[in-house]
């Protein structure tokens, strides 16, 4: 595990949600981790191991094997962003769970998730051996209780697994998990994870859309491709929602409204994190548009009125000042390579 990776700010901040109905204050959760509660209201984000010492903060005060199911409790498709609209828009559940597991850079999943299949449907399981044993019960808590309720609003209906394997024991946990999941519980087990029914892995999905489904695919490779040189956190939230417009025209004050800051905090986290948002935009479109000329049969004027351009000669001077060819050249070049690679 790389504990130094980027997250942003979800499960951190339904940690605090679920302590602060505990009782439990938001600087005693954030103590040692290097977090500010101020920032973190601001949309900033963490490592991962800042997430991991929240959570032993939290476990040290209050060690409740619930409070992991509550903060899974919390969670929806929305927080995946393009995520959850790629498995949303899924044929079946079990492409759904697929899709997820492609793009796990995306998820918001703090350790590993193995799939394996049986005769009855499929274990879907969370390493917890990468984690502190005191961490242990809560993240896994809080993973299993986060997929019954993103599983059931892929379903539109309610979802319940086959059974629910545990490394944990001792009475009050068993008593936990009875408590949100109808289903038997095995304790002190080689894994943690559920079964999930081949005939919910089966079901299709009520808003399944196979182009919507493609498109969202695209953008998340494209968002995971993208993501691979960009450390802040807030750079990479911003790439997120640009690329959910598929490259047209959106402006700092729009996706600050989305992000739930204001447009001048929005510009000077950017700045901190040396990510300008003209920068982050035009890369968005440049990519799109290379795709577009690599990809498609589209004239220069469809490109360019895709991507928000009034008129081919500004979009061919602003692709010329990305590339230092214009888009003609670059398209010509693409297909040269296309015909050598073919005859090597």
């Amino acid at each position: 595990m790389d504990w130094r990776q980027q997250r942003d700010n979800t499960n951190i901040r339904y940690l605090l949600q679920v302590a602060a109905t505990a009782g439990i204050s938001a600087d005693a959760c954030l103590a040692n981790t290097g977090l500010q509660q101020q920032r973190l209201a601001e949309g900033s984000g963490y490592q991962l191991w800042q997430e991991l010492a929240a959570i032993r903060n939290l476990v040290a005060l209050r060690p409740d094997p619930g409070l992991g199911m509550q903060m899974g409790d919390c969670y929806h498709l929305t927080c995946l962003g393009l995520l959850g609209y790629a498995m949303l828009s899924s044929p079946n559940l079990w492409e759904a769970i697929r899709i997820s597991s492609r793009f796990r850079s995306l998820s918001l999943a703090i350790c590993p998730v193995t799939l394996s299949l049986c005769e009855e449907g499929v274990w879907m399981s969370l390493d917890s051996s990468v984690l502190p044993e005191d961490a242990r019960d809560l993240v896994v808590g809080r993973g299993l209780t986060a997929w019954l309720r993103l599983f059931g609003e892929l379903l539109q209906r309610p979802f319940m697994p086959l059974r629910i394997s545990l490394s944990g024991s001792g009475p009050a946990l068993a008593d936990r998990y009875r408590d949100y999941f109808s289903c038997p519980i095995a304790l002190a087990q080689s894994h943690d994870g559920m079964l999930i029914a081949r005939q919910d892995l089966d079901s299709p999905l009520p808003l399944a859309n196979t182009q919507t489904q493609r498109s969202c695919a695209l953008l998340c490779e494209r968002l995971c491709d993208g993501l691979a040189d960009i450390q802040g956190t807030l750079a990479r939230r911003v790439l997120q929602q640009l690329m959910s417009h598929s490259g047209k025209p959106c402006r700092a004050d729009e996706i600050a409204a989305r992000l739930g800051m204001s447009e001048r905090t929005l510009h000077r986290r950017l700045a901190d994190e040396k990510q300008p948002f003209r920068i982050l935009h035009d890369r968005v479109k440049r990519n799109l548009a290379e795709r577009l000329l690599r990809d498609s049969m589209l004239g220069l004027e469809s490109i360019a009125q895709q991507l928000g351009y009034a008129e081919a000669a500004s979009f061919s001077r602003a692709f010329k000042r990305w590339n230092g060819v214009s888009p003609d050249q670059w398209r010509r070049l693409q297909d040269d390579n296309s015909v050598a690679r073919a005859l090597t």
